[in-house]
């Protein structure tokens, strides 16, 4: 099995330097007659590339929705899972740590925003049990 990138431009290139990659899970057989083809086995998702770059959010999201859809794919060994996800790995790299914390800070900035508008922040004990449902969450994979 292998990664099938299909690359889509930006309906308006003349406005956004915005291409679009679309990720397939395919596998190589023989058909009756024995000459080789490709059969797609699922669609693990796309991301934009902006100018030379996957922006951070869209890296990780792309990744965590490709891994998702691999992992609900039973006759999928977790070897097979790991070295797919490999594959996708070496054309949308996994976040940093530090490109990770640029995300939380940029997201945490969001929802600040959004509380001075619409109420108040939630409080320690339901921040805590936010990541304490997000680990049960993770557990599950």
């Amino acid at each position: 099995m292998y990664i099938r990138w299909v690359k889509r431009a930006h309906k308006n290139n003349l406005v956004a330097d915005v291409v679009f990659h679309d990720a397939y899970l395919v596998e190589s057989y023989r058909n009756e007659d024995g000459k080789p083809r490709q059969r797609t086995i699922t669609y693990l998702g796309n991301i934009r590339q902006i100018g030379n770059e996957f922006p951070i959010i869209e890296r990780e999201l792309f990744l965590l929705r490709a891994e998702n859809v691999l992992r609900c794919m039973l006759d999928l060994s977790p070897a097979d899972c790991e070295q797919i996800l490999d594959q996708l790995h070496q054309k949308v790299p996994p976040l940093s740590r530090e490109e990770m914390m640029e995300g939380f800070q940029n997201t945490l900035r969001w929802y600040y925003y959004w509380w001075q508008k619409h109420g108040e922040p939630p409080t320690r004990s339901e921040i805590q049990h936010l990541i304490d449902r997000a680990k049960e969450g993770y557990d599950l994979w």
